[in-house]
């Protein structure tokens, strides 16, 4: 299958060569790759122009916003869609969005390619991230559903038909939820993708936990699923400070009536979802 990458990058001079060597060694390379740089203060943009020069399919886009907050991910989709209106060859049959500060293998396309021929109806694919912490690589917990937005590949009628990413906090999931809500299924392959940079390494966690909750109400997350995720977070830094965070920006949205900023329809499907699948590994763990 032929696909498009689109990559946002911002000051990843230390890991960027591993990202671009990755994809020009693929089995099946792209129709095109664009690389979006936006406001890299490193040396990024020279590392991207030395690629570009000596790789027709290569385009690298130069989107000046070197004081604006990437965190979060709703500046990174914005990111995405500088490079997504670049696009010259629209026969592409699914679209990667695809971080740059990873190393995949070099068969991953191809994989993912396979994946996507073999059933129709998966709309949504990837691999798994082993996080680069010195001298380890370490499984990042993964779930059988979930892919995640550093290395996403989406079915091109898939993307149109949930209307692509959302340029909103925590966008990776959201389209998931969708997907599945209009029939959709994803993968997740035997595929590992090193990661230079671990995601929490990009956030103040006291700030992370709280906004977390602030938007878990946003995107119509009930009580009882943000409890469960409240209780989730206490293994991570601040550790069962990040609990009481995450309630507590859930109840100042609650409190301050903030807008929900999905459907209820798609609102509901998420809740059942989400419930569904605690109520499964409740059981699980129960019959063991």
């Amino acid at each position: 299958m032929k696909y498009t990458i689109i990559t946002p990058v911002k000051n990843e001079a230390s890991y960027i060569r591993y990202t671009i060597e990755s994809v020009i060694s693929q089995s099946i390379i792209p129709l095109e790759w664009i690389i979006v740089d936006d406001g890299s203060t490193d040396e990024t943009l020279l590392i991207l122009r030395e690629f570009e020069s000596k790789n027709d399919w290569i385009k690298v886009i130069e989107n000046k916003t070197k004081h604006e907050d990437r965190s979060g991910g709703a500046k990174v989709v914005r990111a995405f869609y500088v490079g997504f209106q670049e696009i010259t060859n629209h026969d592409y049959e699914f679209i990667v969005k695809l971080d740059g500060d990873l190393k995949l293998p070099s068969n991953y396309f191809e994989e993912v390619s396979n994946a996507f021929i073999n059933n129709p109806k998966i709309g949504i694919c990837g691999g798994y991230i082993l996080n680069k912490i010195e001298n380890r690589y370490i499984e990042e917990i993964k779930k059988d559903y979930h892919v995640r937005g550093a290395f996403k590949a989406v079915r091109k009628k898939c993307f149109e038909e949930i209307g692509g990413f959302k340029e909103i906090w925590n966008w990776d999931g959201l389209d998931l939820m969708e997907a599945f809500r209009l029939g959709w299924k994803s993968k997740v392959l035997d595929l590992p993708v090193i990661h230079y940079k671990p995601t929490a390494s990009a956030y103040n966690p006291v700030k992370f936990q709280f906004k977390c909750g602030r938007y878990a109400y946003k995107l119509r997350n009930n009580f009882m699923l943000t409890f469960f995720r409240s209780a989730r977070v206490i293994n991570k830094k601040p550790y069962f400070f990040s609990t009481l965070l995450y309630l507590s920006g859930y109840f100042y949205s609650y409190l301050k009536n903030e807008e929900a900023i999905i459907n209820k329809e798609l609102g509901d499907y998420t809740n059942s979802f989400h419930i569904n699948r605690i109520k499964k590994l409740i059981k699980k763990k129960m019959r063991l």
